[in-house]
């Protein structure tokens, strides 16, 4: 039988040959990774966990100082002038000459030029007005302003995605000797953003905030975090 040359196949005839090739290549080449992958060593997280314990990221709770703002509503009347109107207890924490803001801890706009101490019969609330550094939003327009309303004092503060709720009550997951207890806590203030912690936990203590789903009560863990360097405030931003 007379052999046959690639050399003498005509042009379409030698790329369909190519890709035959290629087809049969990247196949066996399919078939030998699928063989490694299979007789590749098994780990089991079980085994592993057992030996070094479940691996968690924690934070390491500090007492500090904690602003509150209270946000109202204003109306821009001239380039630097706004007024609002707020509720008797916002009224009681606000004083003429405080700063307000673009947002908590933002940018500062101006300050409270007036704070009045009789009900507006219109709202049923408190009229103000604030006094601009500098023209913010056009004539007219509705604005949210900030003002900083409390300090609080050497708290404790978490995030709200850290908490576990059951019912009524609220836990952590703190870490005790190296190993996991699912600690029960009582909350005072709260927001959207972050809960002050009254009772259940100390300044120091170290509390899982990843790695939550997999434990169980008295878990040996395996911290694979620096608690150092993790501090949140009440808005629940990294400090």
């Amino acid at each position: 039988m007379k052999k046959i040359s690639i050399k003498n196949l005509d042009l379409r005839t030698r790329i369909y040959a190519v890709i035959f090739i290629f087809f049969v290549l990247s196949v066996f080449i399919r078939i030998t990774l699928v063989w490694i992958d299979r007789n590749r060593a098994i780990v089991s997280f079980t085994s592993q966990w057992s030996k070094y314990g479940k691996p968690v990221i924690v934070e390491e709770i500090k007492e500090k100082d904690i602003p509150v703002y209270t946000k109202f509503t204003i109306r821009i009347i001239s380039d630097t002038l706004a007024t609002g109107f707020v509720t008797a207890d916002i009224k009681d924490k606000l004083k003429e000459g405080q700063e307000v803001y673009s947002a908590d801890r933002g940018i500062t706009l101006g300050t409270i030029s007036y704070m009045g101490q009789e009900l507006d019969m219109d709202t049923g609330m408190f009229p103000l007005k604030i006094t601009f550094n500098a023209p913010v939003a056009a004539l007219g327009s509705t604005s949210v302003v900030f003002a900083r309303t409390q300090t609080l004092q050497k708290v404790l503060v978490v995030s709200n995605n850290l908490l576990d709720i059951s019912g009524d009550e609220y836990y952590l997951w703190k870490i005790d000797k190296g190993r996991a207890k699912r600690t029960r806590v009582r909350v005072g203030l709260s927001n959207g953003y972050g809960a002050v912690i009254s009772e259940g936990i100390n300044s120091g203590d170290l509390i899982v905030s990843s790695g939550r789903s997999m434990l169980s009560e008295n878990d040996n863990v395996h911290i694979i975090s620096d608690p150092a360097v993790k501090r949140i405030d009440i808005k629940g931003r990294r400090l």
